[in-house]
C-alpha cells in the first residue's frame, strides 16, 4: 500500500518520505492528521480512507468507506473529529471520527447543491458548512439543523471557496477568471466587491486572516497575491509554474507561500521581501517607442504607407510597443517574473544583473498535483492527484528555518 522512501532530509528540497498507493481512480484531496502519522483522503473511487503509519513505517488503511458518489472535496475539523465529504452528486455526507482514528460514523447528509461539490469549508463558531458548486452557486447550511439558510448564484461554475471567521465574509473564485468577496449572514448575501486579474478559471484560494492576504491561483498558470487588509487595491502577480495552478498555502512563520501546479511543480515564494505591482497593459494604436502603427490602424497605414504591426506589451512598464522595439527577454522577480518575459528595448537596459536574483525556489513532484496539505508545526506536505498516488514530503528544508525548528522526526 505504501512505500517508506527517506526518513531523515538529504538536501535542500523537498524529501519524498512515503508514497501511498491503492486509490482505484484520482485522489481530489487529502489532508495530514495534526499530531498524528496519519493521512485522510477521498477519491473519485467513492472511497474515504484514513491512513495510518505501521511500525513498519508504511501507511495501511485503518477506514475504508464508500459513499454513493464520486468524493471531490473534504473539510476536516480535527479538535471535533468532524469530517464532511463534497460529492459529485451534489450532497455533502458529515461524519464522525472515532478518537482512534479506527472508526467512522455518519452524522448527516446535507444536500447542498444540483451538481458537483467543487469546495466546502466548516465553521465551528458559526456552525455553518460552506460550500460551492458547478451548479454555479454557493450555499451555507446550519450543522445544527441540517437546513439551507442561503444560497448565492454565479455567473458561472464557483470552483474554490475560503472563509474569514471573524467577518463572515466569503471569497469564491470561479470558472470565469473572477473572485468575488461576499458578506454572509444568517439568510442573506451581499456582494462586497469582484477582484479581476487572472486571465482563466481560479483553481485554488488561500486566506490569511492575520495579514488579510488573500492568494489566487489560476489556470493561467499564475498566482495572484490580494492585499485585502491594505484598501488599497494592490495585487501581486506571481509568475512560476507552467501549468495551472491547484494548491496553495501561506505559511506566516516563514513568510513564504508554496503553491503546486498539475504538471507537479512545487513553488516556495519569498513573500518577506518588498516586491512591485506589475504595471497594467497600456492601450495605443501605434507603437508607443517607434510610432510606427499596429495592424488595426488603418488610417495611419493609409498615410504612411506602411504595413501594420502586431502589438506586445513590456511587461515591466506596460508600454503598447512593437516586436522590434522588445526584442529582448529577461526575467524581474521582484515584480513576480521568475521566468524571462518580454521587455522593451529601454527597460531591458535597466535592469541590472543583481536585479534577476530569484525570490522563489522550484523543486519537483513528479506527479500530477490537484491538492496539497502542509503540516507546518512538522514541516511535512502531502500532495496528491489524477495519478492516484499520495505523496508525503519533508520540507524542513525548504521552507526556513523557523519551521524545522518545531519538526520532531517520527
Amino acid at each position: 500500500m505504501a512505500a517508506e522512501i527517506h526518513s531523515r532530509p538529504q538536501s535542500s528540497r523537498p524529501v519524498l518520505l512515503n508514497k501511498i498507493e491503492g486509490h482505484s481512480d484520482g485522489v481530489n484531496a487529502a489532508v495530514l492528521i495534526p499530531k498524528e502519522d496519519g493521512v485522510i483522503t477521498v477519491s473519485e473511487d467513492r472511497t474515504i480512507r484514513v491512513w495510518l503509519k505501521r511500525d513498519s513505517g508504511q501507511y495501511w488503511p485503518s477506514i475504508y468507506h464508500t459513499v454513493s458518489s464520486p468524493c471531490s472535496c473534504m473539510s476536516y475539523h480535527h479538535e471535533s473529529r468532524r469530517i464532511f465529504i463534497g460529492q459529485d452528486n451534489g450532497a455533502v455526507v458529515e461524519f464522525l471520527i472515532s478518537e482512534d482514528f479506527n472508526k467512522m460514523s455518519h452524522v448527516k447528509t446535507y444536500p447542498a447543491h444540483q451538481n458537483r461539490v467543487s469546495d466546502l469549508i466548516f465553521s465551528l463558531e458559526s456552525q455553518w458548512l460552506i460550500s460551492t458548486g458547478h451548479d454555479k452557486s454557493l450555499s451555507w447550511m446550519s450543522t445544527q439543523s441540517g437546513s439551507m439558510l442561503g444560497r448565492h448564484s454565479f455567473g458561472s461554475w464557483a470552483s474554490c471557496l475560503q472563509y474569514d471567521k471573524d467577518t463572515q465574509h466569503a471569497f469564491v473564485g470561479d470558472h470565469s477568471g473572477q473572485i468575488t468577496l461576499l458578506k454572509l449572514d444568517e439568510q442573506s448575501s451581499s456582494v462586497i466587491t469582484t477582484l479581476k486579474g487572472h486571465e482563466g478559471s481560479v483553481g485554488v484560494l488561500y486566506w490569511d486572516p492575520v495579514q488579510k492576504w488573500l492568494f489566487s491561483g489560476a489556470s493561467d498558470h499564475s498566482v495572484i497575491m490580494w492585499d485585502i487588509g491594505g484598501r488599497q487595491g494592490r495585487a501581486l502577480l506571481l509568475q512560476g509554474h507552467h501549468e495551472k495552478v491547484q494548491a496553495l498555502q501561506y505559511l506566516p512563520l516563514t513568510h513564504q507561500l508554496v503553491s503546486c501546479s498539475s504538471d507537479g511543480g512545487i513553488t516556495v515564494w519569498n513573500m518577506e521581501t518588498t516586491r512591485e505591482e506589475a504595471p497594467q497593459w497600456l492601450d495605443s494604436d501605434s507603437c508607443q517607442k517607434c510610432k510606427q502603427p499596429f495592424f488595426w490602424n488603418v488610417k495611419q497605414m493609409w498615410d504612411t504607407k506602411t504595413l501594420g504591426l502586431r502589438q506586445h506589451h513590456c511587461r515591466k512598464c506596460g508600454k503598447a510597443i512593437c516586436g522590434k522595439c522588445s526584442s529582448k527577454r529577461s526575467t524581474y522577480p521582484i515584480m513576480g517574473f521568475e521566468f524571462q518575459v518580454r521587455m522593451c528595448d529601454d527597460c531591458y537596459d535597466t535592469i541590472k544583473e543583481e536585479d534577476r536574483t530569484p525570490l522563489a525556489t522550484f523543486h519537483e513532484g513528479k506527479h500530477n498535483i490537484a491538492h496539497m496539505d502542509m503540516d507546518p508545526s512538522r514541516g511535512l506536505m502531502v500532495t496528491c492527484g489524477s495519478d492516484r498516488v499520495i505523496k508525503i514530503w519533508d520540507m524542513t528544508q525548504v521552507v526556513g528555518s523557523s519551521v524545522a525548528t518545531g519538526f520532531s522526526a517520527r
